[in-house]
């Protein structure tokens, strides 16, 4: 074989072999090469898949961030609203404690009143319970006041002697069956000594226009004892209710009044039989004298109304000697005290004391416990004794 043979055919089966070779190769790139276009399809699909999700998130962006915007809007207001109502808040809070405050202070003033309520509704049924006794006794004031002619006599009944016994029986050691003398004197003596003049205080009385008040008020014994004192008829009164709790046979006791001009006193008619004396305290007068205290001075002696004299002071001067009780007519005239008269001198002899101070002096009224008589005249009174 030539080599030209051998080179050819050395030459075939190279190319042959390079044939083969690069038909394997061949299968191997198309095998790549379908698989890459197989990736490459899905690859696409995936892209146009993503694609359309890409533009579907990117709407849902921009939806998301229009309601994005819109919330933050809100938020924005709804923050500025808290804000406020944070304000409105903490506004409330110290209103809420102001308010706290004035409900605690309120409560306590609430159960004060009603513990001054409780007092009150306390003190209001106690009123209603003594309202009809307030009244009986406002009434009996009202009496005792502005005293009826026809009511003296109740007041007298009052005037019980009950109440003066102690003195009249134990003090005085006073019975009926003594002289009327010393009756007349023990008791006049035991008012001047124990008792003072003491203006009437103002009282309350019942009307039908409603309370009113009136200095001038009839005390009963007891209450005249009790206070110590008080004015002329509250002294007659006393001095009635003394002699009439020892009154003997043939003996009896009124009250009596005198006016002249604007004035006007009360004082006691002591009766023995037909003749009478006339015993005023008030008036520091007895049938027929003055009833005085008298002091001894460097310079001389002095007279004094025992009633204007406090009971201390009076019985120590008279324990220590440094006065006395006297009986005068005037300044140095020794009376005849305790005397029963005839009617008419024992009056004209009271009518002269008094009428340095009353215009005219008559007597008005005489009243004991059973009866009141009226007068326009003295002469009229004194007839009115002769008869009776």
């Amino acid at each position: 074989m030539s080599w030209s043979a051998v080179a050819a055919s050395t030459a075939a089966c190279i190319l042959a072999v390079l044939l083969i070779f690069s038909y394997l190769q061949y299968q191997v790139l198309s095998s790549d090469y379908m698989n890459l276009h197989s990736s490459y399809q899905y690859l696409k699909s995936e892209y146009d898949r993503l694609q359309g999700n890409y533009t579907d998130l990117h709407d849902r962006y921009h939806s998301l961030k229009d309601r994005y915007e819109g919330l933050r809007g809100d938020y924005q207001r709804v923050l500025s609203r808290l804000k406020a109502v944070s304000e409105e808040n903490s506004r409330l809070r110290e209103n809420y404690s102001r308010l706290a405050d004035s409900y605690e202070k309120l409560r306590l003033q609430y159960e004060d009143l009603k513990e001054k309520y409780g007092d009150l509704a306390s003190r209001c049924s106690e009123i209603g319970v003594s309202l009809p006794r307030i009244r009986e006794r406002l009434k009996e004031i009202s009496d005792r006041i502005f005293t009826p002619s026809d009511r003296i006599p109740d007041m007298l009944k009052q005037a019980s002697p009950a109440t003066v016994k102690g003195v009249v029986y134990g003090e005085l050691r006073l019975r009926p069956e003594t002289p009327p003398e010393l009756k007349a004197k023990g008791v006049l003596e035991w008012i001047m000594l124990n008792l003072e003049y003491l203006d009437d205080d103002f009282h309350q009385y019942l009307t039908d226009d409603g309370l009113g008040s009136h200095q001038d008020f009839l005390s009963l014994p007891n209450e005249t004892l009790t206070r110590g004192g008080g004015d002329c008829e509250d002294l007659a009164t006393l001095t009635y209710t003394m002699l009439k709790a020892v009154l003997g046979r043939g003996e009896e006791v009124y009250v009596v009044q005198i006016c002249g001009g604007e004035n006007c006193h009360v004082g006691t008619i002591y009766r023995l039989r037909d003749k009478i004396m006339i015993l005023d305290p008030a008036g520091a007068y007895v049938t027929d004298a003055r009833v005085l205290l008298e002091m001894s001075m460097k310079r001389g002696k002095v007279w004094l109304n025992p009633l204007a004299i406090r009971r201390e002071e009076k019985d120590f001067l008279m324990e220590h000697g440094l006065a006395n009780l006297i009986y005068m007519e005037s300044p140095g005239v020794e009376g005849e005290a305790y005397t029963f008269l005839e009617a008419e001198d024992a009056v004209a002899l009271w009518f002269d004391h008094w009428r340095r101070e009353m215009i005219s002096p008559s007597i008005r009224m005489v009243a004991n416990d059973t009866f009141v008589k009226t007068f326009t005249s003295t002469q009229e009174f004194l007839d009115w004794v002769e008869r009776s």
